[in-house]
Parts: C-alpha cells; sequence; structure tokens
C-alpha cells in the first residue's frame, strides 16, 4: 500500500493527513477485492430478525463492500483538500447498530436494500491560525465562527420495497434479503428472510477446525416435521429419509376356520443421497416425517423439500390385510426415489392366516430392524424407525376383534457438508 513521507521541518499541509486517508482506503479495497474478486459485492453480519408483533424488520450491525470510487465529493476545502476523485475501488460501509426498518405493506415479495452512501458529518466550529496575529486562534476560517464537517462517513440506512430505490450519486444500493409476507399479515411471525447472494462464508468458516468440525458431525436425527436452516458455510447436504412402517392386520377370529391370523405390516422405503444447497437459493429444508400406520393402515412417507422441489422421499410400508376370510397377506414396503446414493424398497410384512394355515405375520424390519411381531389377541407394535406392525391372532371371545400392532415412525437424517 502507499504511504505518506514527510519530512522534519516542512511545513505540515492539510493534504498530508488528507492523503493518508486515501491511501488506507485504497489499500482496505485492493483486499477486499483479493478476498472477494474485483466488482464483486460482500455483506457481513446485517442479521435480519422479522418482528413477531408487527410488520417490520431489525437488521443488525455489520458491514458491505461494494464497487465505487475513491471520493465523488470535493474532499476537505477551505482553500485546500482534495478535488473528487472517480478512481474506481472497492468501498467499505459499515452499519455499527441494529436498525428497525417498516415493512410498507402485505401481500408480496419485499426486499430488504442497504443504501451504502459516504457523507460528511460530525459539524465542529475548528480552531484556525490567524496568519495576521499569530498570538490569536480563531474560531472558525475567518473567524466567522462556522462548523465544518471533521469525517467523512461510509455508512448504512435500509429500506423495504418491492422495487429498486433509485441510488444518488457515489452511492451503492445492495439487495440483502426477500420477505414474502402474506396477504393480511399483522406481523412478520412464521416469515423466513431469504439471503441474498452477497453474503459470503468468512475465513475462519472455510478454513478451520470449526467448519472441519461441523462438516465431521454425525447425522442429524429429525423426528417431526421441521424447518431445517442451512449455515452460510454450506454447499452441500447429506441426507436419508425413511417412511413409516405400516400396521399389523386384526384378527377377528378364535378359530381357523375365520379370519384368524393376521399378515404383518411393510417397513418403510429407505432413500439416500447428496446434494448441492445454498443461500442465494434457499434458506432452510423442508422436512416431513411419516406416521407410523395404526392396525392395517400404510405408513407416511418422509421427505425433504428445498426451494419447492422434493429432493428425495420414502414411502410408508403398506399394512398387513384380509385379501378373503380366511386369507392375509403381508404388506409390502414402501418404495423410495430421489436418492442420488440409493433408493430401497422396505421389507414386507410376513403372511398370516391361508385357509387352515397359519403363518407368522411378523412386521417387516426396518433398517434398523425392529419389526413387531405377531402376537395373541394383538400383533405388537414396531420398535425401530421404519418398521411395520406385527399381525393378530386369535381373540377373546369369536366376534370381538383383536387389532395388528402399529408401526413404527419414519424418520429423516440430515448432515450439512462445505
Amino acid at each position: 500500500m502507499d504511504r505518506a513521507i514527510v519530512y522534519a521541518g516542512s511545513i505540515p499541509m492539510d493534504t498530508d493527513l488528507l492523503r493518508i486517508g486515501r491511501y488506507g482506503k485504497a489499500a482496505l479495497g485492493h483486499l477486499s477485492d483479493m478476498l472477494y474478486g474485483r466488482d464483486v459485492t460482500a455483506a457481513s453480519g446485517l442479521i435480519c430478525m422479522p418482528s413477531t408483533s408487527g410488520l417490520s424488520v431489525t437488521i443488525g450491525a455489520g458491514s458491505i463492500t461494494a464497487p465505487g470510487t475513491m471520493d465523488a465529493a470535493f474532499l476537505g476545502g477551505a482553500g485546500g483538500g482534495y478535488g473528487a476523485d472517480a478512481t474506481p475501488t472497492t468501498c467499505q460501509y459499515s452499519s455499527d447498530q441494529d436498525v428497525t426498518v417498516s415493512v410498507p405493506g402485505t401481500g408480496a415479495t419485499y426486499t430488504v436494500f442497504a443504501l451504502c452512501t459516504e457523507q460528511d458529518v460530525d459539524q465542529t466550529v475548528l480552531p484556525f491560525f490567524n496568519a495576521s496575529n499569530p498570538s490569536q486562534t480563531q474560531a472558525g476560517m475567518n473567524n466567522d465562527g462556522n462548523a465544518l464537517p471533521t469525517r467523512r462517513q461510509a455508512g448504512l440506512s435500509f429500506v423495504v420495497s418491492t422495487d429498486t430505490p433509485a441510488v444518488p450519486p457515489g452511492s451503492a444500493i445492495v439487495g440483502l434479503y426477500t420477505l414474502n409476507v402474506p396477504q393480511g399479515a399483522t406481523s412478520l411471525s412464521g416469515v423466513q428472510p431469504q439471503a441474498g447472494k452477497v453474503f459470503w462464508p468468512t475465513i475462519p468458516e472455510l478454513a478451520t477446525q470449526t467448519l472441519l468440525r461441523a462438516a465431521m458431525q454425525p447425522l442429524q436425527l429429525v423426528t417431526a416435521n421441521a424447518s431445517v436452516s442451512i449455515p452460510v458455510w454450506a454447499s452441500r447436504v447429506e441426507l436419508r429419509v425413511v417412511g413409516g412402517g405400516g400396521g399389523g392386520a386384526s384378527s377377528n377370529s378364535m378359530t381357523l376356520n375365520g379370519s384368524f391370523s393376521g399378515g404383518g405390516g411393510g417397513s418403510g422405503g429407505d432413500a439416500s443421497g447428496i446434494y448441492d444447497v445454498s443461500l442465494a437459493t434457499g434458506s432452510a429444508l423442508n422436512v416431513t416425517v411419516g406416521a407410523g400406520g395404526g392396525s392395517e393402515q400404510t405408513g407416511g412417507t418422509s421427505l425433504v423439500s428445498y426451494n419447492g422441489q422434493t429432493l428425495l422421499q420414502a414411502g410408508g410400508g403398506q399394512g398387513g390385510y384380509f385379501y378373503s376370510a380366511m386369507g392375509s397377506a403381508g404388506g409390502e414396503g414402501g418404495v423410495a426415489s430421489g436418492g442420488t446414493v440409493w433408493n430401497q424398497t422396505g421389507t414386507s410384512g410376513g403372511d398370516g392366516q391361508t385357509n387352515s394355515s397359519t403363518f407368522a405375520g411378523y412386521g417387516g424390519s426396518g433398517p434398523w430392524g425392529g419389526g413387531g411381531r405377531c402376537g395373541n389377541e394383538g400383533g405388537r407394535n414396531g420398535t425401530h424407525f421404519g418398521a411395520g406392525g406385527g399381525g393378530s391372532y386369535s381373540t377373546p371371545a369369536d366376534g370381538t376383534h383383536s387389532p395388528g400392532g402399529a408401526g413404527y415412525s419414519g424418520c429423516v437424517m440430515y448432515r450439512f457438508l462445505p
């Protein structure tokens, strides 16, 4: 970087100090270009926090680097200073405190914009040297008592709008987040800000053990419907989904001459894959976990969607059923799709009664086993994710009903990768 040179005994000039500021600004611009590339806008911090009680967002402290010029307006003055300098450079703008901004309406997609500007601030009445009377200090230039700005501030202000605001000369406008606000909403509770492409991973996130530990964490387990936020450093996600197990068939008879021994429920499908993610395209994964099926019921489908598209899904196992008064089949396993590593169909449940013969109507085992066994006067429930319930055989008395065992719920597992 350039540095100013001064000499002992030389008369100090206002431009000696102003040059130091210009050299420093140019150096920060070059450093930013090395990190992000030339003509790239990058934001850090500036977390968007929607209000849960009204139509507003709060933007946290942070900074933006964006392409600009050295000085769009004259710097200094009062007989000296530097003229405007249109030399291109990357500029840094900052906001040091939380700022709350109103959302102007509902039923539309709004953008949170940051307006990057340089303004001369901190008006102060400065002491000036009086060449005619060196023993006297003047209050302001020519002793006029007028204040002059003492700092050129590169700051941020924010606006929420459906259209890009006009940009004053020498300024930059940066889209930070988009907000889909429902028609008639009275607050932004449940509204998820979608971050723009200006948010980049930090060096510690990319190059330290913190990132490595995050990427090497075991798969995280999700057992209920959820929305999973994407870390700013992530570029991929590893997923596995297992559908819910089917329920076993019930029994309505004490003898082989009726619906005596029910078949087991099938287990849920199993899909796995690795997928690209980015805050530029979506900030969260939407997770649906399939429930276990009740007696003779099919289990629910587990799936993960991103940016409105289903990435992979695993259907629930079919429930065991009686196809005739003296015939019961085990349920088929659930079908999986969308996996980039595997798509596995679940295990079928065991058959139950076939006329005068009976078989063990056990529930289909899930990926970790756990199929419910057939049981007297009631099938046993599945005990592991995706497992089918067992069929029931016999009843306390003719004409009564003993249900099949319930299937176990599915699950979703995930791990973000750099």
